[in-house]
């Protein structure tokens, strides 16, 4: 049995929830067995199709900020100089690596976290260098990074992705349709096992 208040909650609450599942699933299959055409009906009422393509639209607009990025050159590059400059003394000054492996409370192995401090550590400082670097050149010539942004401003259309989104799926609902009364005979079993095993295991 769970003791902490908040497993308690939980686990009172997943039994709730399965236990109207199971009321909800009798129901339903018992309309499937003995009104089939009251569940067409509401089938129909319920099955609305509902377009991407609003979504696609949304999604193929630009947003342009390399003018006001240029614009303003200097005072970004000069904030990520100094956010590369605090990461560098955090993780190169200020950092205790033992003092972390002595408090830490994550339950990984000391040879491994030690080694993930490491990683952290340089990687951190190499990220730390390179972004003042790139704060450089934003503060002196913004144009050496035009070829980087040209590389990397590469426009990716979501209409091939949206496009699997207009199928429609109905092979799981034709089935139903087909076969109300046997589907809702397997519910009536499925959703009386699950109200058992619910009560056996929370109640």
């Amino acid at each position: 049995m769970p003791t902490n208040l908040m497993e308690i909650f939980l686990w009172r609450d997943l039994a709730i929830f399965l236990l109207i599942g199971s009321f909800v699933g009798t129901a339903i299959s018992l309309l499937l067995i003995t009104r089939p055409q009251l569940m067409e009906y509401f089938n129909r009422i319920a099955n609305h199709w509902i377009s991407a393509r609003h979504l696609n639209h949304f999604l193929d607009q630009t947003i342009s900020i390399e003018f006001w990025f240029y614009r303003h050159h200097r005072a970004l590059g000069a904030a990520v100089m100094l956010g590369a400059v605090y990461i560098f003394i955090y993780f190169g000054v200020m950092f205790d690596k033992h003092y972390a492996l002595r408090y830490s409370q994550w339950g990984i192995p000391l040879g491994l976290l030690d080694g993930l401090f490491d990683a952290l550590v340089l990687s951190s400082l190499t990220g730390a260098v390179v972004s003042f670097m790139v704060g450089l050149f934003l503060c002196l010539r913004p144009s050496l990074l035009r070829g980087i942004e040209e590389g990397a401003n590469q426009w990716v259309s979501s209409r091939r992705a949206i496009k699997m989104l207009e199928v429609p799926r109905d092979q799981v609902e034709s089935f139903v349709v087909r076969h109300m009364q046997r589907v809702g005979w397997l519910l009536l079993l499925g959703s009386i096992c699950l109200f058992f095993a619910t009560f056996r295991l929370f109640v």
